[in-house]
């Protein structure tokens, strides 16, 4: 959604169908570290973020403890299979597709929402897509309220661990690349020019030729991050094969925990898309997760490498502090 995505049948070539398969391999044969999702993330935010990229039957779960999310937490793995119409053991898969270690886990996650009382602001008519005849204050609210949720949600969805690997791996990185398609790449400058400010070597690729031209030349000591909401622009993948066949290590921040992208990174960050309507779509959401993702991330790794930043953070300002008028 954050980028435009491909519309060339012919450019699905062996290399992205290499990068499918390793991204299977991967996720089969233990190839990046799941870390198990924290019982206080926010079980509901986790099913509507991810529910879309789920196959059918697991959607039908997530179709069910959206309708009743109260009923969700009290009943058991069985009877809500039932009420999905799946398996209990589809039941067991879908905990696990949102990082839980098993159903209990996310029965607790999603006990604790319930009663913070998370869900029910979806009830409230705020939450509307905005229509063709709100007036401007109502466009006002909105907007702003579909942002706060937007962080809640990327709040729940954001794995610290995962966010705390990544940061280690970007201040620790002889350079990093970065690259997105579109309002991705929007995000990937950000952190571009953002990294730059504290002395981490950082290259932003302008277009696919250039990334897969960066990404040929970099090593295992260097790090690219891919920024793409959908997780499977197909420049995006071939420009992570390339990546990989070089060893580097390889950073997605997308909103699908199962596509391929991000079972083929190394490091996953997890973000969300808001609201979609005629007039707002939900990419204006997902760059806005993206967006609190990188200054997160920046900021770690600020904290990480404190000691160099904080001058570098200094004599920037210090450098541009006469282009700005009084």
């Amino acid at each position: 959604m954050g980028e435009a995505e491909s519309h060339h049948p012919h450019h699905v070539t062996r290399n992205l169908l290499s990068v499918l398969a390793l991204a299977c391999e991967r996720r089969f044969h233990g190839g990046m570290t799941i870390t198990e999702r924290s019982e206080r993330a926010d079980a509901f935010a986790l099913v509507r973020t991810q529910s879309a990229s789920m196959p059918s039957s697991m959607r039908a779960i997530a179709d069910a403890v959206l309708d009743d999310p109260a009923a969700a937490a009290t009943t058991n793995a069985t009877d809500l299979a039932g009420r999905a119409g799946v398996s209990p053991a589809t039941v067991s898969r879908f905990a696990q597709h949102l990082g839980f270690a098993n159903f209990a886990a996310l029965q607790r996650s999603m006990t604790r929402a319930v009663e913070r009382e998370i869900h029910e602001r979806e009830s409230t008519e705020i939450h509307a897509g905005v229509a063709v005849d709100d007036d401007v204050a109502t466009v006002i609210a909105k907007v702003t309220e579909d942002v706060r949720a937007v962080m809640a949600d990327t709040r729940a969805a954001l794995d610290p661990h995962a966010l705390e690997a990544a940061a280690a791996a970007v201040s620790d990185a002889r350079r990093v690349v970065l690259y997105g398609v579109g309002a991705s790449g929007i995000v990937a400058r950000d952190l571009h020019l953002k990294l730059e400010r504290i002395g981490i070597v950082s290259s932003i690729a302008d277009d696919p030729h250039n990334a897969l031209t960066l990404a040929s030349v970099i090593g295992e000591h260097d790090v690219l991050v891919l920024v793409s909401h959908s997780g499977s622009t197909v420049e995006t993948l071939e420009v992570a094969q390339a990546a990989r066949a070089q060893h580097a290590t390889l950073i997605a921040i997308t909103g699908h925990a199962s596509a391929p992208l991000a079972v083929t990174a190394d490091h996953v960050l997890l973000g969300v898309a808001g609201a979609e309507s005629a007039l707002r779509p939900a990419a204006m959401g997902s760059r806005m997760s993206q967006l609190a993702i990188v200054d997160t991330l920046f900021i770690v790794v600020a904290q990480r490498t404190d000691e160099r930043s904080q001058p570098l953070l200094a004599r920037s300002r210090d450098a541009v502090r006469t282009h700005h008028r009084n």
